[in-house]
């Protein structure tokens, strides 16, 4: 029975427990984002591999030194017979160990090459890294803003519906009193309905905006977020509405803009990462072609090699032998083979810098795109505080005007439902403002 108490105690908190603070910063979550990545840790893994393979093509130009050690049984052994005697010409065992030594003289710089085109592709791979951080910051900072619009939206509804609770209780003493109608009540009822009808789709919204940061971020919230709200309304809910599951404390929207103005009006990052990726890729991919040119020309191979013979010839002994040579090789026919793979990294290295100019372009344009919008949300910036302010002031005067019997209260509901609008359009445009900054920064490198 006790268990079943505290159970329920739990599930149904009263409104007046204190919900846990959920604080969450703009730059703890872009710290958090780059660590705990997944995309990034394979991109880390794969330019780790890139650089093995670079590393791995440099060991190529050097000599190759190695242990070499072999081993045959013959059944028949070659023998010569002299004046009645016969000789045997070797035994039946032999073996041979020792050092070799092996280094392509000449190869028309077809190894130096292949290598310099696997240090390009490690380096293509690293600007696909740091252009991945970018975009890491800009989902991470583009989610951060939409949590803070929604944080404000649920502030802002909080308030007007404590306001619309206010009125429509104003309004039904007035009613008792025989001050105001039956259908006045009942509006202003209505009006309350809507509010909280706002307000709950607001706190999911919420909800929603939260957990899309914290699954960016890669980290797990310290508290429920089914229920969330602003810390000042979680300690004061309005009346008749869920207790809060979650205090929410997010940074202000006016540090954020302060610290990404300076974007605005920086220039384009001509080394953006994407194009520096698409770059280093087309030339990784030239150096490959030209590796497998090479190959159309003469090799020439040294070799060099110390050993421990047995037998030597007729003589069943062991002997030291040393030997050092020269090799030569020229692909007669091979029905095209390495022309043709030098064709395909030709193509591939065009078609990477093609995709490069069209990144650019793409790129330009959203620069230019995002610095309209930015252009028109200043304007609106504008418009909106004079909005708010005016809206604030006519919602007021229109409500005393309608305790004073010179308005209805349909005048009072249209002019609180423009202050609500004019309130919300102000925040949403700030947050608007403050995603196209992240874009532009993104875009100029200035983080």
């Amino acid at each position: 029975m006790r268990l079943g108490i505290l159970l329920l105690t739990f599930l149904w908190r009263p409104a007046w427990c204190a919900a846990p603070v959920l604080k969450v910063g703009l730059a703890e979550s872009e710290k958090a984002a780059l660590a705990n990545s997944s995309t990034l840790k394979a991109v880390d893994a794969e330019l780790s591999a890139a650089r093995a393979r670079a590393d791995g093509r440099w060991s190529r130009l050097w000599p190759r030194l190695t242990a070499e050690a072999n081993w045959r049984y013959l059944s028949e052994v070659p023998a010569l017979t002299v004046a009645g005697r016969t000789q045997r010409l070797g035994d039946n065992e032999s073996y041979s160990i020792g050092p070799s030594l092996g280094w392509t003289l000449w190869d028309q710089g077809e190894v130096r090459e292949s290598w310099k085109s696997a240090l390009a592709a490690s380096r293509a791979k690293g600007h696909e890294r740091k252009d991945l951080e970018r975009q890491v910051l800009l989902r991470t900072r583009v989610a951060y803003f939409q949590a803070q619009l929604a944080l404000e939206q649920v502030r802002l509804l909080a308030d007007s519906l404590r306001l619309a609770q206010t009125q429509h209780k104003d309004i039904d003493n007035r009613r008792k009193a025989g001050a105001s109608s039956f259908i006045d009540s009942l509006s202003a009822h209505q009006d309350v309905l809507s509010r909280a009808r706002l307000f709950r789709q607001a706190r999911t919204e919420l909800a929603e905006a939260l957990r899309d940061l914290f699954a960016l971020t890669g980290t797990e919230p310290q508290a429920e977020l089914s229920l969330p709200l602003d810390s000042d309304s979680a300690a004061q809910p309005p009346e008749g509405t869920e207790p809060a599951s979650a205090a929410v404390s997010l940074d202000p929207l006016e540090e954020a803009m302060t610290a990404l103005s300076p974007a605005a009006a920086a220039a384009f990052d001509e080394t953006h990462p994407a194009l520096r990726r698409l770059a280093e890729t087309a030339e990784s991919w030239e150096r490959s072609a030209r590796s497998a040119r090479a190959g159309l020309w003469p090799r020439l191979y040294l070799t060099a090699r110390t050993s421990l013979d047995y037998p030597n010839g007729p003589v069943l002994e062991s002997y030291h032998q040393n030997m050092v040579g020269v090799a030569a090789g020229l692909p007669l026919f091979e029905s095209g083979r390495t022309r043709q793979e030098a064709e395909e990294g030709e193509f591939l290295a065009q078609a990477a810098r093609s995709r490069m100019d069209q990144a650019r372009q793409d790129r330009l344009r959203d620069r230019h795109k995002a610095q309209d919008r930015l252009l028109g949300l200043q304007a609106q910036r504008e418009l909106d505080r004079v909005s708010v302010k005016e809206t604030k002031d006519l919602s007021t005067r229109i409500y005393d005007s309608y305790i004073a019997g010179r308005s209805t209260f349909i005048e009072v509901q249209g002019a609180n439902l423009r202050e609500l609008e004019a309130r919300v359009g102000a925040v949403r445009t700030d947050a608007q403002t403050l995603m196209q900054l992240a874009v532009l920064a993104e875009l100029s490198g200035k983080e």
